[in-house]
């Protein structure tokens, strides 16, 4: 699956992530949320949110729930996907523990390129 996105920093893709989960599982996302899961300080999340917000990927008021943008909606679903590819990759061909491969797909996810992984995605498929 190719994608338009030009990516963003690491920072920026890991809060876009946590955005896309917590709205994937409670249809919201709250800065004390979002700090909470990546375990960061609020104005970390305040500073970033306000970025992602001019980069046109969500929408954010002072206390009001944070929302997806359809193009944000749309990365924050690749940033997942990869990360779900990956993980899985590290566990199913290299055989890293779930745990490990959770912490090494949480760099990768970030270096390799969106093609690399889907490229990643396909030879799974293959063995599967």
């Amino acid at each position: 699956m190719s994608t338009p996105f030009t990516r963003l920093s690491r920072s920026a893709e890991d809060y876009l992530e946590a955005i896309g989960h917590l709205c994937r599982e409670s249809g919201k996302a709250q800065v004390s949320d979002v700090a909470a899961m990546l375990n960061v300080k609020k104005p970390s999340v305040t500073a970033a949110v306000h970025q992602l917000a001019e980069e046109g990927l969500i929408t954010y008021r002072r206390y009001a729930p944070i929302e997806l943008t359809e193009r944000g909606k749309q990365y924050a679903d690749r940033v997942i996907q990869s990360h779900r590819i990956l993980q899985r990759f590290l566990v199913e061909i290299a055989g890293l523990t779930p745990e490990r491969a959770e912490i090494a797909a949480c760099s990768m996810e970030h270096i390799l390129t969106f093609e690399e992984i889907d490229d990643m995605g396909a030879r799974l498929e293959q063995q599967s």
